[in-house]
């Protein structure tokens, strides 16, 4: 029987044929290393994925434990962000125009295949688009900015456990990083949005987010700026419009690729851009510990994401599935448009259901998109909950085979790693985070790897090597 195929499924198509189309080893026909221009600062050191001294700005905390309330960035700004002036300062220096050309590194034979047509970048429209990323004049109260939850100096994330927004509310998702989102086929963590475009729009009229009532309510806000009318039309022809505030953010976002890191110097060749740990963390996320079956780093996925939706259990131990799933049903009934899917995802439990809410394929129930492992060590805490403080916890959490449920997806199981080689998988993951963060990354290493000395929750040797089955657990009772 003809299954209909979505948006987001047509356009990993394109992705993987641009892919195949070019036939270069690994990442590097997507990827392609350059060395920086004269003048730029140079490479990190061999060792830069290992803690050492950082003269960067310090990085601020992410949830301290699993389940805590979630707690700001620490920036002076409105909800904990860094002033958007400051964001804006640092933006300029890490973000390099290309007037709508792919970013440096990104082969142009690829970048055509991921970019719509009607929606090509240019100087005025990338120009638009950051101008609108960073305007907290976009939210109701005048006080939640794209860059709010998306913060430049915090791995374009907030670093809290769920997300904050308009009246202080928080929703019930942890807020991916912007970076390289132009690589993902779908967009939130249940990619409910097919497109960048589309994505962008949702967050301003979301009632716990950016709190507008509609898109007009949205621009009525900036409808009257001067600067505003002639960069909409420079950009697109006409004056301010709903549409096309999200195809300018879009055009900004496809601009925040990072993706030269150590580990991108070493495939290139250099055998001393990551240290001995991180190698074998390498072989390890190739081989034993199984990562490269959702995160493979490859010419099709440059950042490490299959761009699929798996149920690892990180949720199943206190929610029950199936009620849940009923209780969607029911809702969706009543209203099943993008807004009301976008609302059960940020307002309510059944967030829990992930993808299931958007497909309603019972299969779906509980899975959560594979996010990039690109520069992973900047944006704790993790998974879709925020419930993971440290990248020891999620490594812990797939060494004892996620945690069991009736959805769990088929390849979950326990890898017993040793505490040796979860240390130089965290090296590896490291690895991965691009040369513009080096300090933080460093900064970040060594507060993860403080929290990991003294508590690691979901840390389980005999789960991890079978000397207990989880459904031994459940039948006597046990969590």
């Amino acid at each position: 029987m003809h299954r209909h195929t979505s948006g987001a499924e047509r356009r990993f198509g394109r992705m993987f044929f641009a892919a195949a189309t070019l036939g270069a080893p690994l990442a590097f026909s997507l990827v392609v290393y350059a060395a920086p221009p004269p003048g730029t600062a140079k490479p990190p050191p061999a060792d830069a994925a290992k803690p050492a001294s950082t003269t960067g700005a310090s990085t601020p905390p992410a949830a301290a434990v699993a389940g805590a309330k979630p707690v700001s960035g620490g920036g002076e700004g409105p909800h904990g962000a860094l002033p958007m002036a400051k964001q804006i300062a640092v933006a300029t220096t890490i973000v390099t125009p290309s007037n709508g050309g792919p970013p440096a590194g990104i082969d142009p034979s690829f970048w055509k295949f991921i970019v719509p047509a009607d929606n090509q970048g240019n100087d005025a429209r990338i120009a638009l688009g950051k101008k609108l990323y960073f305007d907290p004049k976009l939210s109701k109260d005048g006080t939640v900015a794209c860059a709010t939850c998306h913060d430049v100096s915090r791995g374009f994330t907030d670093r809290r456990g769920t997300s904050e927004g308009f009246g202080d509310k928080l929703g019930q998702r942890n807020a991916p990083t912007t970076m390289n989102a132009v690589f993902m086929s779908s967009q939130f963590w249940d990619g409910r949005a097919a497109t960048l475009e589309e994505q962008a729009k949702l967050p301003i009229i979301n009632p716990i987010e950016m709190g507008q009532p509609n898109g007009a309510a949205a621009v009525a806000g900036i409808q009257g700026d001067a600067e505003y009318q002639k960069m909409f039309k420079d950009a697109y022809g006409r004056g301010p419009n709903y549409d096309d505030v999200g195809r300018a953010l879009a055009a900004y976002e496809r601009m925040l690729v990072f993706v030269d890191a150590p580990f991108d110097r070493f495939l290139g060749g250099d055998l001393k851009a990551i240290d001995d740990d991180a190698k074998a963390g390498w072989v390890l996320f190739n081989g034993k510990a199984r990562c490269m079956a959702c995160h493979q780093i490859s010419s099709s996925s440059p950042i490490g994401t299959d761009n699929r939706f798996h149920n690892i259990g990180v949720s199943a131990q206190n929610k029950n599935f199936e009620g849940l799933a009923q209780k969607a049903i029911a809702a969706m009934a009543k209203d099943n448009s993008k807004e009301a899917q976008d609302r059960f995802a940020l307002e309510t439990d059944l967030a829990e259901l992930g993808r299931f809410v958007v497909t309603k394929f019972r299969s779906d129930i509980g899975s959560f998109k594979t996010e990039q492992v690109r520069n992973v060590g900047l944006t704790a805490p993790y998974m879709h909950d925020g419930s993971f403080a440290t990248l020891w916890d999620v490594i812990d959490h797939y060494n004892k085979g996620g945690e069991p449920n009736a959805f769990l997806d088929g390849g979950i199981e326990p890898l017993a790693l040793t505490d040796a080689e979860t240390n130089q998988l965290v090296a590896f993951l490291f690895a991965l985070t691009d040369n513009r963060f080096a300090d933080q990354n460093r900064a970040e290493y060594d507060r993860q790897k403080k929290i990991a000395a003294t508590r690691r929750p979901h840390k389980d040797d005999n789960a991890a090597n079978r000397k207990v089955l989880q459904f031994e657990r459940r039948v006597a009772g046990q969590k």
